[in-house]
């Protein structure tokens, strides 16, 4: 499917349910992908207007505000995407705006809070042996794969029951929001992006 049709499919569902931050989230990341940034930033807003507690909507709204030549506007989003990603426990958009920070010279902050000991943001590992790769945290892991293959592996090796539990529900919604015949190739792929995503498991 090309950019523009992915926009346009994005778009259709936001103009259905307006309320919809996955469709949002969709639009504004084939929006980048298409290069054009502006659109990109405005859509990313809508997100961080109705979920202002998704680290990811801020990471993707820095990048794109960076890509705009908005530097102090992507100074400002990123630095509370920062500390929103910190105190939820979002290890993988907080390294990564932490990162486009230091990329524009800009001061990482000092959170004040630190995420609860043993809740679903923590950054400790229980016995060191085991991080998950979204939240941080140490388990509990999952006692099987989900399915086979490297991608099922991955996902025993890397991610924790409680994220994985997470993802079966935004995946039915993937599912049924984007209309994903799951018998296609194309479609998988589609479903795949979003697991790897949404389980920070692209590397």
């Amino acid at each position: 499917m090309s950019n523009d049709a992915r926009i346009e499919q994005f778009r259709k569902m936001t103009e259905t349910d307006p309320r919809d931050e996955l469709a949002w989230m969709s639009l504004g990341n084939a929006y980048a992908e298409a290069g054009r940034h502006q659109e990109a930033a405005q859509t990313f807003q809508r997100v961080l207007a109705l979920n202002s507690q998704l680290s990811k909507g801020y990471e993707s709204l820095g990048r794109a505000q960076i890509a705009c030549g908005d530097k102090e506007l992507a100074k400002q989003t990123l630095r509370n995407g920062y500390l929103i990603a910190h105190k939820k426990g979002d290890l993988m958009p907080k390294n990564a705006m932490e990162a486009m920070l230091k990329e524009i010279g800009a001061e990482v902050p000092a959170p004040a809070m630190q995420p609860v000991a043993g809740g679903a943001g923590t950054a400790v590992a229980g016995d060191g042996s085991f991080s998950c790769r979204r939240c941080g945290g140490g388990g509990p892991r999952l006692a099987n794969r989900p399915f086979k293959g490297p991608l099922g592996e991955k996902i025993l090796a890397t991610v924790c029951q409680g994220c994985w539990k997470e993802w079966v529900g935004m995946g039915t919604k993937v599912i049924n929001e984007l209309r994903l015949p799951m018998f296609d190739p194309q479609a998988q792929e589609t479903y795949d992006k979003h697991m790897k995503e949404f389980l920070s498991l692209d590397d």
